[in-house]
């Protein structure tokens, strides 16, 4: 699993004393409150990722805390396609298969039907419609498929809502809540893989997978604006 660092914010006190010359240090006053700027403007264009990341950081504890199959879990996993890229939450190597799994984390109610391009989220009256995560996910699978030459039952999609949402109508068993996700990942499976053949597996997708970085995620955001127009990713 690969760790991410927290940036923790400090600020110039006031007891700061300034000796330069009074030119030079306007100047870098100036440069301060641009940078800080530019920080702020960039905090608050990803201010909309940060539920997901929480949605995402739920999903992992709740595997490497409870579940007891041997597995290794991968997170933020990008892959590049065809198309451009594909961003998996997290990528499930277990002796039983690979999970891919796609995390949400809304709430209110939640409309739709698994083959639906889009679904529907209401909250007190207000209907927002985001991307089938169904629909998100079959990609995903994709691109974990082209890596290797293993049967299409090695592999089992899900989507797990983490947030207090309310499922209105049938999504389809691929979709869970949270607290159901370890009894369906510990169901009774057949055994596809020892610990060498999933260790082939990690080692692949490490090989293959981009770095996270800036850079990446929004490579991968613009290519999925491109593809489905600015929809939940």
């Amino acid at each position: 699993m690969r760790l991410t660092a927290t940036l923790y914010w400090g600020a110039i006190g006031p007891e700061t004393e300034y000796t330069v010359i009074p030119i030079l240090a306007a100047a870098f006053l100036a440069l301060i409150a641009l940078l800080g700027g530019m920080l702020f403007g960039f905090a608050a264009g990803r201010s909309f990722g940060f539920q997901s990341d929480i949605g995402e950081a739920l999903v992992a504890d709740a595997i490497c805390t409870c579940f007891r199959r041997p597995h290794v879990l991968l997170n933020n996993v990008t892959l590049p396609t065809q198309e451009g890229t594909t961003q998996i939450d997290h990528v499930l190597v277990a002796d039983t298969g690979i999970f891919v799994i796609e995390t949400k984390r809304y709430s209110g109610w939640i409309f739709g039907h698994p083959n639906d391009p889009q679904w529907t989220q209401v909250i007190y009256r207000k209907k927002s419609r985001f991307q089938n995560p169904n629909r998100q996910n079959y990609g995903h699978v994709k691109a974990l498929q082209a890596l290797f030459a293993l049967p299409p039952d090695a592999f089992f999609p899900l989507v797990v809502f983490t947030g207090d949402a309310e499922f209105k109508t049938d999504l389809g068993p691929a979709v869970l809540k949270l607290p159901d996700l370890i009894a369906h990942l510990s169901a009774e499976r057949p055994v596809l893989f020892d610990e060498r053949k999933m260790a082939y597996v990690v080692g692949r997708i490490e090989m293959t997978r981009l770095r996270r970085s800036v850079e990446t995620d929004e490579y991968h955001l613009n290519s999925v604006r491109q593809r489905i127009g600015p929809f939940t990713t």
